[in-house]
C-alpha cells in the first residue's frame, strides 16, 4: 500500500518537474551527448614556430620613375629576414607569451567544463528511459570529473614557453603577394587574421634630393613596436646602406647580438673585396652584420691574388691576416734614342723621366710617353709594354702628337657622307621615275608638249645620279680613312730586348 502511494506521488512529481523544465529551460540538443570522448588537457608546450610578414613598402610619395627602388628594398628585407632561422626570447617576452597563452587555456578549459555541466543538466529532458538515462549520466559525470581535473591543472600549471623558436616567412612572401601595411589600430587584427607574430612595415620618400627610409618591427603578442629607425641617404648610396639595417633587423628579431669581422692584408695597398663588394685597402674597418660565411678576395697588381672564407659569429669579432705572395719581378730600362727628360706613365702612374730603370711584375702594361708640358705638350699614342728583363729603346718618332684627325672625327665624317648618299639615292630614283613617265606618255600619245618637261626631268635625273655617285665615292673614301685612322691609332706592342 505504501509502495503504490509512493509510485503515484513520484509520477506526479516527475510530471510537474518536466512541465516547469519545459517552461524555464528551452530544450536544446547537445551534440555527442553521452557518446563524445572525454576532453583531454591541453598540451603544456607552445608551437615552436613564429611567422614574419613583410608588408609592401610604401612608395606613394616617390616619383613614378623612382618607385622601383621600393621593390629593391623590399627584396632586401626578404633576403635578410630569410637568413634569420631562429629567435631567442628574453624573459619578459616569455612572460608575455605565457600569460597570453595561459589566459586562452583557462578560457578554453572553463568553456569545456561549463558545456559539460550544461549537458548534464539538460540530460533529464532528453526523454531517455531510466536505464539509458543512468548510463548516460554516468558517462557525463566521468567526463565532468576529467574536465574539472583539467581545469584545476590549467589553473595551477602555466604553459611552458620555449626560449628558442623557429622563424619563418609567411606563405604570401613566397608567392609575391604583399599586402599594404595596416593602420596603427588595425595591426593587431591584421596579425590575428594572417596568423603572424611579427610585422615589418616600411616606407620610402624623397626630401630635398635624398631618400628617407623608415622601417619598424611590430610584435603582435603585446601590440608593441619592437624597433623603428629612419635612414637618410642619396640614391647613389642605396647599396651602401643595406648592411646598416641588416644588422639592426637581425639583432632585434633574433634576440642575439650580431657579429663582426676585420681583414688585414699586406701589402698595405691591397684591395679587399668581401662578397663582391669593395671594402677597403690594407686593413678594413670592423664589418658588422648577421652571422654568416663571407667570401673574401685580396688582390694587388704585383702579387698573386688570394681567396678565402671567414665566418662571422654572433657576439664575436673574427679577424683574418694575410700576406700576398709577390709575383716574379722584371727589371727593364726605357729610353728615347738621343733624347732625355721624356715623362713615362705606366698604367696611368708616373714612373719617372727617360732614361729610367723600372721593375714590373709579369704581365702587360699600358705605356705612354709625354714630351714637354703645358700648351706644347705632346702625348704619344698608348703603347702596350710586355714586362721582361731587357732594354726598351724608342725613337722620337714614337712620341708623336695625336693631332686633330682622331678616329672619332673620321667616324663622324664617314657617317655624314654615307647619310648624304642615302638622301641622294631616293631622289635620283624619283627623278628617273618621273622622266620615264613623261617619255612613255609621249610615245603613246605623240603630244609634243611633253617633250620639254621630259627633257628637263631627263637631265635632272642624270644630274641626280652623278651627285649620288659622288656621294658614294666620298663615302668609300671616308670609310677607308676611318679604317686607316682606327688601325693607325691602335696600340703598338713593344717588348724589351736583351
Amino acid at each position: 500500500m505504501h509502495g503504490i502511494i509512493h509510485s503515484s506521488s513520484l509520477h506526479k512529481l516527475s510530471f510537474v518537474v518536466i512541465l516547469w523544465g519545459m517552461l524555464l529551460f528551452p530544450l536544446h540538443s547537445v551534440s555527442g551527448l553521452g557518446t563524445a570522448e572525454q576532453t583531454k588537457p591541453e598540451p603544456q608546450a607552445e608551437k615552436q614556430n613564429a611567422v614574419i610578414y613583410v608588408c609592401d613598402i610604401d612608395v606613394s610619395q616617390l616619383p613614378s620613375e623612382q618607385k622601383i627602388a621600393g621593390r629593391r628594398l623590399r627584396n632586401e628585407f626578404l633576403h635578410i629576414l630569410g637568413q634569420i632561422q631562429r629567435r631567442k626570447r628574453r624573459s619578459e617576452e616569455i612572460l608575455l607569451y605565457r600569460d597570453s597563452l595561459w589566459k586562452e587555456w583557462k578560457a578554453r578549459a572553463a568553456k569545456s567544463l561549463t558545456e559539460a555541466r550544461n549537458s548534464r543538466d539538460t540530460l533529464f529532458f532528453k526523454g531517455y528511459s531510466e536505464n539509458t538515462y543512468k548510463k548516460e549520466l554516468i558517462k557525463i559525470e566521468a567526463s565532468i570529473r576529467d574536465l574539472e581535473n583539467n581545469y584545476a591543472a590549467v589553473q595551477t600549471n602555466p604553459p611552458n614557453i620555449a626560449e628558442i623558436v623557429t622563424l619563418s616567412l609567411h606563405k604570401d612572401m613566397a608567392s609575391g603577394n604583399f599586402k599594404n601595411a595596416p593602420s596603427l589600430d588595425g595591426r593587431k587584427k591584421f596579425c590575428t587574421e594572417q596568423g603572424v607574430d611579427f610585422l615589418v612595415v616600411s616606407s620610402l620618400r624623397e626630401l630635398y634630393g635624398r631618400w628617407i627610409l623608415t622601417y619598424s618591427l611590430y610584435r603582435a603578442v603585446d601590440d608593441t613596436v619592437m624597433y623603428t629607425d629612419t635612414l637618410a641617404f642619396s640614391p647613389e648610396e642605396l647599396e651602401s646602406i643595406l648592411p646598416l639595417f641588416a644588422t639592426s633587423l637581425y639583432e632585434t628579431l633574433s634576440g642575439e647580438p650580431a657579429g663582426a669581422i676585420q681583414i688585414m692584408a699586406k701589402p698595405e695597398n691591397s684591395e679587399i673585396i668581401v662578397n663582391e663588394k669593395m671594402m677597403g685597402k690594407g686593413n678594413t674597418s670592423v664589418i658588422e652584420g648577421p652571422p654568416e660565411v663571407l667570401f673574401v678576395q685580396v688582390t694587388h697588381p704585383a702579387y698573386f691574388p688570394a681567396e678565402f672564407t671567414i665566418e662571422r659569429r654572433s657576439n664575436e669579432l673574427s679577424t683574418a691576416s694575410i700576406a700576398l705572395t709577390p709575383m716574379a719581378q722584371y727589371a727593364l730600362r726605357l729610353e728615347i734614342q738621343n733624347k732625355e727628360n721624356f715623362s713615362l706613365y705606366v698604367n696611368g702612374l708616373y714612373r719617372g723621366n727617360t732614361p729610367s730603370d723600372i721593375t714590373l711584375p709579369a704581365g702587360n702594361y699600358v705605356l705612354q710617353i709625354i714630351k714637354n708640358e703645358g700648351e706644347t705638350e705632346i702625348q704619344s699614342k698608348l703603347l702596350v709594354l710586355k714586362s721582361k728583363d731587357g732594354l726598351v729603346s724608342l725613337s722620337e718618332n714614337d712620341v708623336q702628337s695625336r693631332g686633330k684627325k682622331t678616329v672619332e672625327q673620321a667616324r663622324k665624317g664617314f657617317y655624314g657622307a654615307f647619310g648624304r648618299f642615302w638622301l641622294a639615292l631616293p631622289a635620283a630614283f624619283l627623278l628617273s621615275g618621273i622622266t620615264d613617265t613623261y617619255i612613255n606618255a609621249y610615245n603613246l600619245s605623240g603630244n609634243r608638249d611633253l617633250i620639254n618637261p621630259a627633257t628637263t626631268f631627263y637631265y635632272s635625273s642624270q644630274g641626280a645620279w652623278v651627285v649620288t655617285g659622288i656621294f658614294l665615292i666620298e663615302s668609300l673614301f671616308r670609310l677607308g680613312f676611318y679604317v686607316y685612322s682606327a688601325s693607325n691609332g691602335a696600340s703598338t706592342v713593344i717588348e724589351p730586348k736583351q
